[in-house]
């Protein structure tokens, strides 16, 4: 009986395999490769620099407008400018990850989840060193799917994932909710960014991600991190803003970046398909999230 179309890993092309040397078995993870070059070449990049860890980071808050989406497309693109080699996982419903940059695929994140697509298949690039895995509106069915899971519901997206390589970091920019597939990201991700509008609900809603961290530190016993907190529509003309910052700092202490101040070219960006390094890079938009990015790289680098 012959098997179904897979795509060569090494390659990229389309191809029905035909014998043993065709398969890899990686842990849980299945890779194929269409020839015998293709498979030393895909075994090479193993033993090669994208062997190394990759460091694996979830822009998460469980309140929707905290400019999780902007901090996730901004900080990933000024990322892969300084040279690391990114993937951006769009893990929300809205798809506005792929809107932002300009990019779509057929499949995307609902297929590796559901259907046990080849992640490393599924992403498109967007620009250099910057690779993207889409999502749509099917992610809100693949909640469905995870219940309906027996045993393993928790850890899907990491056992799928598992295989993933030739990445310097892989970010997801995660729903505003606590999600199955949420769940799944915090057990599969190393470290957890938080962006947090400046205002007082913005601080109660800080409290919840927390305990859902720390649920799963608990629980399911997946040592996940806070690696920092971004106060976003930070305005200096408000005193509710200043009074945020200073919250935050006083319960995080040196986790706490410097805030992303109002701009109207960052609300500009996404409707031209750029990030704002590539719309404005004088913008203080920029500036700002340059400084992020910089912030973030001193902190993972040590640990990879």
């Amino acid at each position: 009986m012959s098997l179904p179309a897979q795509t060569c890993a090494a390659c990229g092309a389309s191809f029905a395999p035909a014998y043993a040397y065709q398969r890899i078995a990686m842990g849980s993870a299945v890779r194929w490769v269409c020839s015998e070059g293709c498979r030393a070449q895909f075994s090479a990049s193993l033993k090669g620099p994208s062997a190394k860890p990759v460091y694996k980071l979830a822009i998460l808050n469980q309140k929707g407008g905290t400019g999780k989406t902007t901090s996730s497309v901004n900080i990933a693109a000024g990322m892969a400018a300084a040279g690391k080699r990114v993937l951006l996982i769009d893990a929300d419903s809205q798809g506005h990850v792929g809107i932002s940059l300009g990019v779509s695929a057929e499949k995307g994140l609902y297929h590796v989840v559901v259907e046990g697509a080849d992640p490393a298949a599924c992403a498109v690039r967007a620009r250099e060193n910057l690779d993207v895995l889409c999502g749509d509106e099917r992610l809100a069915s693949a909640d469905i799917f995870l219940a309906r899971m027996n045993e393993g519901r928790d850890r899907l997206l990491k056992e799928r994932m598992a295989a993933l390589a030739g990445y310097d970091i892989i970010m997801v920019d995660c729903g505003p909710s606590l999600s199955l597939l949420n769940l799944n990201i915090l057990t599969y991700v190393d470290a957890v960014l938080v962006p947090v509008s400046c205002d007082y609900l913005s601080l109660v809603g800080v409290r919840q991600i927390l305990k859902t961290i720390q649920g799963v530190n608990e629980r399911l016993g997946h040592p996940v991190k806070i690696l920092g907190v971004l106060p976003t529509f930070y305005d200096t003309r408000n005193k509710i803003s200043d009074e945020a910052v200073q919250s935050l700092r006083l319960h995080f202490e040196g986790r706490v970046l410097d805030p992303i101040r109002v701009n109207t070219r960052l609300k500009e960006a996404p409707s031209h398909k750029k990030s704002i390094f590539d719309y404005d890079p004088d913008s203080r938009g920029a500036e700002d999230y340059r400084r992020a990015v910089k912030w973030i790289n001193a902190r993972i680098e040590p640990a990879g």
